[in-house]
C-alpha cells in the first residue's frame, strides 16, 4: 500500500496538514490489522479529510472492504474510490453456508 499525504498545499494550515498526517497513520493501520483486505496495490492520498483510494483489488469484495474499512475511521470527511477491480465477476462466499 501506498500512503502520501498531498504535497500541493492550497492554503492548508497546520493544522490541516497535521490532521492529514493523523488520518493517513490511522488509515493504514487499520489496512495492515484487517485480514479480509489485501492493501498492496491500494494507493491512499488524504487531503482536508478527504481520503482518495486509487489502485487494484482482487474483487468486489474487497473494494467494498476498503471503503468501508476507511469510511470508519473518525475524521474522514469523505472517501474517494477510484479503485479498480482485477476480477469484477468475482464475488466473497463464505464457505460455511451451503
Amino acid at each position: 500500500m501506498y500512503y502520501q499525504s498531498d504535497t500541493k498545499q492550497r492554503a492548508r494550515s497546520p493544522i490541516a496538514f497535521v490532521s492529514d498526517t493523523v488520518l493517513m497513520a490511522r488509515i493504514k493501520s487499520k489496512f495492515m490489522s484487517d485480514d479480509m483486505v489485501n492493501d498492496t496495490g491500494i494507493h491512499v492520498k488524504v487531503l482536508h479529510g478527504v481520503v482518495y483510494l486509487d489502485g487494484w483489488v482482487a474483487d468486489t469484495y474487497q473494494h467494498r472492504m476498503a471503503q468501508d474499512l476507511v469510511k470508519s475511521i473518525d475524521g474522514v470527511v469523505r472517501v474517494v474510490s477510484r479503485l479498480q477491480i482485477e476480477n469484477p465477476g468475482t464475488v466473497f462466499v463464505n464457505p460455511d453456508i451451503r
